[in-house]
């Protein structure tokens, strides 16, 4: 939160300080990984990655790039905003590309903390940590799904460790389908505020996901996603449903005549949750990992390439000379230990808006930017159809069976219409861009 652009520098270069000492590992990996790849008789490491979705290297990364170009204004509207707002709290001149320490995200993957009036963890204050999770067990169990399992409740680990415990625990949530059957258990440290609130609905997002296809009609096998970004993009669903005004409502976070400034809450979700995202998901990762693994970029160009790709999609500079000693890549942790798979979480993120505009129009006949699917068992049953066929079907057919669409970017877009029409307006007589 400092304002101090020279703190905020220094504490910028410290994160990247692993990338040397991760980079000669790196090199190993990806030649192992493509020399797993090759024996399956794949090309490389990407290839056979990709390949879940029936695609070749060339094929992803042109839906990647074809959702960067329909969002491209959209998301220059943004830029453009955003970085008069930073040079305004910062006191420095509007820059071209947005200095990376300016941002509130070592990748400035997700730009929050800039819409102040779209901040509601007050109305969490007070709310214990038990009271999220079972309220987000509610959100399902009022579409009709069954409640969790009695184990889910005895195996899980839900809760912060008290300071003076003995033992570590990694905070970062999960949910796990231990046997495939009916032990689901999920990692979290849930804390009364508004993060861990739509987080608690996103995990459980999973946890329903693995009990709707844990049925005999579904092989072991295939107890797993029709693609796999649908998984990450049904707890995503679940979570922008969370986060919707009238649902926060129903639940008694927000007060029955609370009045929500309209853009703002829009502005946020763009902001720290969806637009910057695409060009760090659908861009810098999987361009920069294509490189790498597929096109054998040698590593002596590596951190050129990453910093060409951040300045080129994400209009984004470092704050310092980013030569070949650094590796800046291997300091994002799924560069080394969940690779090639980045584009995953695009890939969820433009689905759950195809899903979420259907459920909105189409089902509840709502605005998409202000809808609540709480105890509507339509909307349930619609998405165990989803949910329950597992990996039993492609993912395509899954996708236009349920939505009449193949995957695009048009209902994200639609989502955030109101939104380009207000940032128009304010950024009249701007420089629009970087180039």
């Amino acid at each position: 939160k400092s304002t101090d652009l020279n703190e905020r520098k220094a504490v910028w270069e410290a994160s990247k300080e692993s990338g040397p000492a991760l980079k000669p590992n790196l090199v190993m990996l990806r030649d192992l990984r493509n020399g797993v790849a090759k024996e399956m008789k794949y090309p490389d490491y990407f290839s056979l990655e990709v390949a879940s979705y029936g695609m070749t290297t060339d094929e992803m990364l042109k839906m990647l790039d074809d959702w960067m170009a329909t969002l491209r204004p959209l998301y220059l509207q943004l830029h453009t905003w955003a970085k008069y707002k930073l040079a305004e709290k910062f006191h420095q001149p509007v820059p071209k590309r947005i200095p990376a320490h300016w941002i509130n995200n070592r990748w400035s993957q997700e730009w929050p903390d800039l819409v102040e009036a779209a901040d509601i963890d007050k109305h969490f204050e007070g709310r214990k940590p038990e009271w999220i999770i079972k309220t987000a067990e509610q959100f399902y169990t009022g579409l009709g799904f069954s409640p969790l399992p009695k184990s889910f409740w005895e195996k899980s680990d839900l809760y912060p460790l008290p300071p003076d415990s003995k033992r570590k625990k990694n905070t970062h949530a999960s949910c796990w389908h231990i046997d495939l059957e009916n032990d689901i258990r999920s990692l979290q440290s849930i804390e009364p505020n508004a993060r861990w609130f739509f987080t608690a609905h996103h995990e459980l997002g999973h946890g329903y996901y693995f009990k709707a296809y844990t049925r005999p009609e579904v092989p072991y096998l295939l107890r797993i996603g029709a693609a796999p970004g649908f998984h990450e993009g049904v707890g995503e669903l679940i979570a922008l449903a969370s986060s919707q005004v009238p649902y926060l409502q129903s639940r008694g976070v927000l007060p029955a005549d609370f009045k929500p400034d309209k853009t703002a809450f829009l502005l946020d979700d763009a902001l720290a949750r969806s637009i910057p995202f695409i060009y760090f998901s659908c861009g810098v990762m999987p361009h920069w990992e294509a490189d790498a693994y597929a096109h054998n970029l040698p590593p002596d160009q590596w951190n050129a390439r990453w910093w060409k790709y951040v300045s080129d999609f994400q209009g984004i500079e470092p704050p310092s000379p980013r030569g070949e000693k650094f590796c800046d890549a291997a300091t994002k942790t799924h560069i080394n230990d969940n690779p090639a798979y980045y584009y995953n979480y695009a890939f969820a993120t433009v689905f759950k808006f195809q899903l979420h505009d259907y459920i909105a129009r189409k089902i509840l006949h709502q605005p998409p930017q202000s809808c609540n699917y709480a105890d509507n068992k339509e909307v349930g049953a619609w998405l165990n159809n989803i949910l329950k066929k597992g990996g039993t079907e492609d993912w395509r057919k899954v996708l236009k069976e349920t939505t009449g669409e193949d995957i695009s970017t048009r209902a994200m877009a639609d989502y955030f219409k109101p939104l380009m029409s207000w940032l128009e307006e304010q950024n009249k007589g701007r420089q629009i861009g970087w180039d």
